[in-house]
């Protein structure tokens, strides 16, 4: 560009110190370019959507009568000072739940859909009573198949006969039904405070000096030693 305040330096000058602009409009969309940009499309979102769907059908036909859901886990408080007033999901039930619930060891209880944690302890007789009912009901609603049928035609109408049960444990694939852990709290109904709940006010008690000259005249006068 030619220099001087000319009509062709006025249409690309700059106002104030801005950066120069370096946009970067060529984007190689073409997927056998040289230099592909990174430019990641899910046109194929349908299709995966379907195919996840019928993955979870055919995962719960083979793994039935087992809970699509994974292992029942236990009920545990949330870390820290801020969240430990919720509840969440643990990793498995420690080894003194599972001997209170009633299981002979681990191993019977993993077989059982039971998660087990040996490295988690129980710091609480309400965590641990709350854990050991939650095994209890789960024992008392459980089912053990034999493993195999004594001939290949029982085997075959039993796979039959299971198929559409099999599909229908596939919806409630989230959490086991009956166990899933409420994670909200029932809001409390509106009441009035007790006189205990009442935060008291200081500076009805608290000598003048306190507050300054203009302080609480209830508070009487203040003596020194």
């Amino acid at each position: 560009l030619p220099y001087g305040n000319t009509p062709e330096n006025n249409k690309c000058s700059m106002v104030k110190n801005i950066p120069i602009p370096n946009n970067h409009f060529h984007k190689r969309w073409a997927p056998n370019a040289s230099h592909k940009g990174h430019i990641k499309t899910f046109f194929n979102q349908p299709a995966k959507k379907k195919s996840r769907r019928l993955a979870r059908a055919a995962k719960a036909k083979a793994i039935f009568p087992k809970p699509v859901s994974g292992q029942l886990r236990p009920i545990v408080q949330c870390c820290t000072q801020r969240y430990n007033i919720k509840v969440r999901e643990g990793r498995g039930f420690t080894l003194q739940e599972i001997k209170a619930a009633g299981f002979p060891n681990k191993q019977t209880a993993r077989s059982l859909g039971v998660a087990v944690d040996h490295r988690r302890v129980n710091k609480s007789e309400e965590g641990l009573a709350r854990n050991v009912d939650r095994l209890k009901a789960y024992k008392s609603k459980l089912i053990v198949y034999p493993l195999r049928a004594k001939s290949k035609k029982a085997r075959a109408e039993a796979r039959t006969k299971r198929a559409s049960e099999a599909i229908q444990q596939s919806k409630g694939a989230r959490y086991i039904p009956g166990f899933r852990i409420a994670t909200t709290r029932a809001a409390e109904a509106p009441r009035t405070l007790t006189e205990v709940e009442i935060p008291p006010k200081h500076h009805t008690t608290l000598p003048a000096p306190f507050f300054g000259s203009r302080g609480n005249s209830r508070a009487g006068p203040v003596t020194t030693a």
